[in-house]
């Protein structure tokens, strides 16, 4: 479980997430939404310290964490391979088996060893998909994973996000995402100008 307590950020002088107080638990999938400045981004780098609060605090276990926030950004010039074994190689939890496993889920294996230049937008959010969960993660943290995605691949990821559900907290920052559609959240929370408006 991830709890905040009255969690207020302020960058430059501004308020970007202001007083919120959230829990966040295991097996269920939680979908941050609101418009663009609304503070989405701002609390996913909360949730896996990329920033610490101004004031208030966060209560959570020693997780580890997948994170995909906003456009992946890769080596352009090597290959899916040569990236993800980098990334890789921080950790040292897994190997090529594992990477190769985890490209193929998102229909990228025949690309391993294409440059990064040469991948579509596309190519590139779906690579980004893989590098958050190719190491089984407690924690996913996704922020628009579904830009630039067909019907097709959409659907896959999405089918993959709720295979992995069952054992982690996983938050998705989507603009837009059509609920009625596809209603799959646990929890839907609205920011606005950083701070909740609406928990459903």
């Amino acid at each position: 479980m991830i709890r905040l307590n009255n969690v207020t950020k302020k960058l430059k002088g501004k308020v970007v997430i202001d007083n919120a107080s959230l829990t966040f638990e295991k097996g269920k999938l939680y979908l941050l939404r609101g418009h663009n400045g609304s503070g989405k981004t701002m609390l996913l780098r909360l949730l896996c310290d990329l920033l610490t609060p101004t004031s208030g605090t966060i209560e959570k276990p020693e997780y580890t964490y997948g994170v995909m926030i906003e456009t992946p950004n890769f080596v352009l010039h090597e290959t899916a391979r040569q990236n993800l074994k980098f990334l890789a190689s921080i950790q040292k939890k897994i190997g090529i088996k594992e990477i190769e496993k985890n490209l193929e889920e998102v229909n990228l294996l025949g690309e391993i060893d294409t440059k990064i230049k040469n991948y579509s937008l596309g190519m590139k959010q779906r690579l980004g998909f893989c590098q958050a969960v190719m190491e089984n993660p407690d924690v996913l943290l996704l922020d628009e994973p579904f830009n630039a995605l067909d019907d097709e691949h959409f659907d896959f990821i999405l089918k993959r996000i709720l295979e992995m559900k069952k054992d982690k907290i996983i938050v998705i920052a989507a603009h837009g995402f059509d609920m009625e559609k596809y209603p799959v959240f646990d929890q839907v929370i609205t920011l606005n100008n950083g701070k909740v408006t609406q928990i459903v």
